[in-house]
């Protein structure tokens, strides 16, 4: 009986240090090093293209209001048809913000961009 004890044992003692030595996973994450890019005069460095600027004044025809302003729907005389944006925070003088409604002719300028054939307007002025 000595002896099976004495067995038992050392097999206990076995399968414990035998789990104290199993290698563990372990998950390192990698820190990307700080990578300076210089630009020499060998190479071409290009240039965001500034915004065109645009004014155009037209009759209002439907208003979309939004967190801190609107779009405005205008039609020219011309019959184009543009999508003002008008927010306190794109003006350049916050106190030429206006509510406008539909019927009013509106005269604007600002930065000119197209998004699926739409021609649209950040008004930077409400004149």
């Amino acid at each position: 009986m000595k002896s099976q004890i004495q067995n038992l044992a050392m097999l206990s003692a076995v399968i414990a240090f035998a789990s104290c030595n199993t290698a563990k996973t372990e998950t390192k994450s990698e820190i990307p090093t700080e990578t300076t890019v210089t630009a020499s005069d060998s190479t071409a460095v290009e240039e965001t293209p500034k915004a065109e600027i645009k004014t155009v004044e037209g009759k209002v025809q439907e208003i979309q209001n939004g967190k801190d302003g609107y779009t405005a729907k205008i039609e020219t005389a011309e019959k184009e048809v543009y999508f003002v944006t008008i927010s306190h925070s794109n003006l350049k003088d916050h106190t030429q913000y206006r509510s406008v409604k539909a019927g009013e002719t509106l005269k604007v300028s600002g930065d000119f961009w197209k998004m699926e054939n739409e021609n649209h307007i950040t008004v930077r002025e409400i004149q």
